[in-house]
Formats: C-alpha cells, sequence, structure tokens
C-alpha cells in the first residue's frame, strides 16, 4: 500500500510550531507502518504573507504537485480541506481507485466553507472516502455544510514522548499563552485583559508570533511578561512546566491541540466558551471556561486563579494530567493506519 499525506499546514522557520502535528503523524506513520507499505508527503510550509504573496504561494503548490500526478498512490490523505482539496480532487479523476481521506481542522470549514461557495464544494467532496473532523462541533458543521458521513472523529494527537510533566521544574510564569498572535486566537482579549490588572507581580509568558506582536511588547514595559519566539517541542515543553494555567481564548477552533499538550504537562488551562473548547474543559477539574471576548471576566478569573492555594491547584493539575490520555500522538496513528488499511482492503 502507497499512502500519500498532502497539507497545507506544515513548519516553517517563520512558524515553526504551526503545523507541526502533521509533521508528527508523518513521522509516527513512518514508524508504524509494514515494511511493503510506503508513505510519502507534500507539504506547504505555513508563512506569513500578504494576500498577493498568499496567491503565489499557493499557485507554486499546485505547480509542485504535477510530479504527483504521474505517482499511483492507493490512499491520500489530505489535512486541511480548503484548498488542496482540489489538488486531491484532480488526484481522483486520474486515479479512481485511490481512496481518499480527509482531515478537517477548523477554519477549513468553518470559515473557508460559506454559504455563496458550499454547493461548489458539496460536489467536491464527494471525491472524499473517508472524513476526519477532529471535533465533535466540527463534525456537525461537516455534515450541515458539505452533507458528509462522518468517518472518523479523530484529534491529530499529542506526542507523550514530548508533552509530559518534568520533575522538580519551578514555576517562573503563572500563565503561559502560546499560539499565533492573531485575532483568531482571542490574543486582543488576553491583552485587554492585563490591561485592567492592578497586580503587576502576575508574570506572562508569550509564544509564538503575529499581528499584535508589537503591542505585547509595548504592554511589557508595565507589566511582567516575558515573549518567546521560535520555540521548539521540547523547548515548549519546559516552558509549560513552568508555568502554572495555559491561556488560550479562540474564537474559532476545531480541536485544539496546543490545550491538550498542556494537560499532558499537568498545566491547567483557562479557555473562552467556545463549543471546541467545551469538548475539553471540565470547569474546576481540568481547568476553566471564560466568555469569548470577554475581557472584564478573563482579568477576574486570573486575578482569582492567582491566588489559588497549593492544594486546590494540585487537583486542578492532577485532573488536567488525567485528561485525554487516549489521544497520544501513537494511539492516533495506529488508528489512522487501521484506517488506511480498511480503507485499501475495500478498494
Amino acid at each position: 500500500m502507497k499512502i500519500l499525506l498532502v497539507t497545507n499546514m506544515y513548519p516553517s522557520k517563520e512558524k515553526a510550531y504551526a503545523g507541526i502535528f502533521v509533521k508528527n503523524q508523518y513521522e509516527e506513520l513512518q514508524k508504524l507502518i509494514d515494511n511493503d507499505d510506503a508513505i510519502d508527503i507534500y507539504y506547504m510550509k505555513r508563512q506569513f504573507t500578504s494576500k498577493l504573496g498568499s496567491l503565489i504561494k499557493y499557485l507554486k503548490a499546485f505547480l509542485g504537485f504535477i510530479p504527483y500526478l504521474f505517482k499511483k498512490y492507493d490512499v491520500v490523505h489530505l489535512h486541511f480541506f480548503y484548498p488542496l482539496i482540489y489538488l486531491v480532487w484532480i488526484y481522483k479523476k486520474l486515479y479512481p481507485s485511490c481512496k481518499v481521506v480527509v482531515t478537517f481542522h477548523g477554519i477549513d470549514i468553518t470559515q473557508k466553507i460559506h454559504d455563496k461557495n458550499k454547493k461548489h464544494f458539496q460536489k467536491i467532496s464527494r471525491a472524499i472516502d473517508y472524513t476526519i473532523p477532529v471535533g465533535k462541533t466540527l463534525a456537525s458543521i461537516v455534515q450541515e455544510k458539505l452533507h458528509l458521513d462522518i468517518g472518523s472523529i479523530l484529534p491529530v494527537g499529542v506526542n507523550n514522548n514530548i508533552f509530559y510533566v518534568e520533575e522538580n521544574v519551578e514555576k517562573k510564569y503563572d500563565f503561559i499563552f502560546i499560539g499565533s498572535y492573531i485575532k483568531r486566537k482571542g490574543i486582543d482579549t488576553v491583552i485587554a485583559a492585563i490591561k485592567k490588572l492592578s497586580n503587576r507581580a502576575i508574570t506572562f509568558c508569550f509564544c509564538g508570533s503575529g499581528e499584535y506582536g508589537d503591542e505585547l511588547e509595548l504592554l511589557r514595559k508595565d507589566f511582567n511578561i516575558v515573549i518567546k519566539e521560535n520555540q521548539t517541542q521540547n523547548e515548549l515543553r519546559h516552558l509549560l512546566n513552568q508555568s502554572k494555567f495555559f491561556l488560550l481564548m479562540s474564537r474559532d477552533e476545531g480541536f485544539p491541540t496546543a490545550t491538550i499538550e498542556s494537560m499532558y504537562c499537568g498545566i491547567p488551562v483557562i479557555t473562552s466558551d467556545i463549543s471546541q473548547f467545551k469538548e475539553q474543559v471540565r470547569e474546576d477539574i481540568n481547568g476553566f471556561i471564560v466568555g469569548v471576548g470577554n475581557s472584564e471576566a478573563l482579568s477576574r478569573m486570573i486575578n482569582k486563579v492567582h491566588g489559588i492555594n497549593d492544594e486546590d491547584y494540585r487537583k486542578l493539575s492532577e485532573g488536567a494530567l488525567n485528561s485525554f490520555k487516549e489521544l497520544s500522538l501513537q494511539n492516533v496513528c495506529r488508528e489512522l493506519y487501521g484506517i488506511y488499511k480498511k480503507l485499501n482492503q475495500s478498494a
């Protein structure tokens, strides 16, 4: 069996953390597959670009895929539906017996597919043999917008050889944010909440890059803030272990991996109340939920948990650590490989 992964989500020097889970899956699948099987990957690196830059980037990606149209694969697995579904659709036209798997990650279906284009993409998506939304909320949206049956609900997985509790690590930061500094990730809400704090001793660590970077730099003059860029996954693990709480106030997500990675390190989370986070966060067990965009409520929550006693924090940390053990990268990839085999046998 020959397998091809296709994705526009892959880490780059600019965005070292973006799409790392696709790279992790590819590397884990390489270890898992039988000697008679083979797996390749075609990817675009995640980068910050202008609209024109994005157009050029995707044009290059479409041209770069041409050599793969002359290679025969039994299974093609697309991560992130839009817009590379066109490449996979073309490939399926050339090789009808090939089985197409698509993992829906979030904005590829929540934002990119809408009333104006969904009928078109309903036709294109008939090329898909097996759908994998990363969460229950996303599964409902895939069914509603594309009229597709759901194959499996399967998050991308967390590498428990990388994300784990480190022993005897001092807590340097009260709160940590990991991700892109963009409005969709709620970084503006976090910034507004920090500005409302009177306690300047509360410590924050921000890991990432994006359009709100300059605003964070200005905030650093008045508050106890550390900013990190281009951290490796091992460095992120250490920063998580040095932190007490993970913050993410997103307005839209699929099934966020960063929250689960934090939990694997025993770090409770504070998130917005979008339905995707409600699939992950159990209030007072592994974290807390605050209204999306509500900086006032987030500021109050930051003050509240900053004063938490050691015993209550220990219980939260234990609750986080005991969450989603089944979602290890190894377990997820074993399930994926089983899906590939089953589809190939049915060809």
